[in-house]
């Protein structure tokens, strides 16, 4: 596949040395995994699979601008032909515990590597935590994130983590939230809305922020109901110091929704494209005034 090409020097913003340090750590922790670049990224093989890093921006809207906040990482999965996969298809390979923590690892690595890269250091990295399709093995790699993070030093208060927790993954949550805590993450709640004990896991878990369910928020802009009800929640969240991200906004009713409900962090396809016409518009003011 030609985008998994190797190139033989590093892409702009990757070092050798941190490049090094990370392929020595994943060595140390019996990852048999060996990391490749081309001119753009670095990305690793896995079980015949490629698995890269890709960032989605989430931004604050002021006077009808797009301020980039931080970027969340996301997991791009494809095959030898090229075809794409969802996130969690290698967790559907009934790895063993072995084989499943070292696949975390190493896609931890990707993340931190490729943001620091490609993105650099002045803004954070969220990573997305989901027991539920990491076959309860997310607790195996919070020392080693640290070990990570303090090898690339990149500030663990940087690296936010967003957890995605159920019935089944409840009390191991609540371990997650100790430990990373422990480390100095901010961390967040994802999915709000989706389950039914999300308001008794908030008060449980007491996160710094919280990621609204993309599905809570698609009902929101179909039936008036749901939108009053979103309407008066999640003002009253946010007084009691809980941030709140909406994600996958995808046209102006969402925006506009999303920004009634005093959401901190915004992100999506509208949004993005936004971001992409402010560079624009700015890269060519900057070459009218060099003219």
């Amino acid at each position: 596949m030609k985008r998994f090409k190797p190139a033989k020097s590093p892409p702009a913003g990757f070092t050798p040395a941190m490049l090094a340090a990370c392929q020595q750590l994943l060595q140390q922790e019996g990852v048999q995994a060996r990391l490749q670049w081309n001119e753009q990224e670095v990305f690793a093989s896995f079980d015949g699979w490629w698995l890269c890093s890709g960032f989605i921006p989430q931004t604050r809207l002021r006077d009808g601008r797009c301020q980039l906040l931080q970027y969340a990482a996301r997991l791009r999965i494809f095959g030898q032909f090229g075809q794409t996969l969802p996130a969690n298809w290698l967790f559907a390979m009934n790895y063993g515990e072995a084989k499943a923590v070292a696949l975390l690892k190493l896609i931890r690595v990707l993340h931190v590597i490729n943001h620091l890269g490609r993105n650099g250091r002045h803004l954070p990295l969220r990573i997305d935590v989901d027991p539920r399709i990491c076959h309860a093995y997310s607790d195996r790699i919070v020392d080693f994130t640290a070990r990570l993070l303090d090898v690339l030093e990149f500030p663990a208060s940087q690296a936010p983590m967003l957890l995605f927790l159920d019935e089944r993954t409840a009390e191991l949550g609540l371990g997650l939230v100790r430990r990373y805590r422990q480390h100095s993450h901010r961390l967040g709640l994802g999915d709000f809305g989706a389950g039914s004990q999300d308001l008794l896991r908030l008060w449980r878990l007491e996160p710094d922020m919280l990621a609204l369910a993309p599905s809570f928020m698609g009902r929101a802009i179909m039936y008036p109901k749901v939108r009053d009800q979103l309407l008066a929640l999640m003002p009253q969240l946010a007084e009691q110091g809980f941030a709140l991200a909406v994600e996958e906004i995808v046209c102006d009713n969402m925006l506009e929704l999303a920004l009634k409900m005093g959401a901190d962090y915004c992100s999506g396809p509208l949004l993005s494209e936004r971001l992409k016409r402010q560079r624009s518009a700015r890269e060519v003011d900057l070459s009218n005034i060099a003219c």
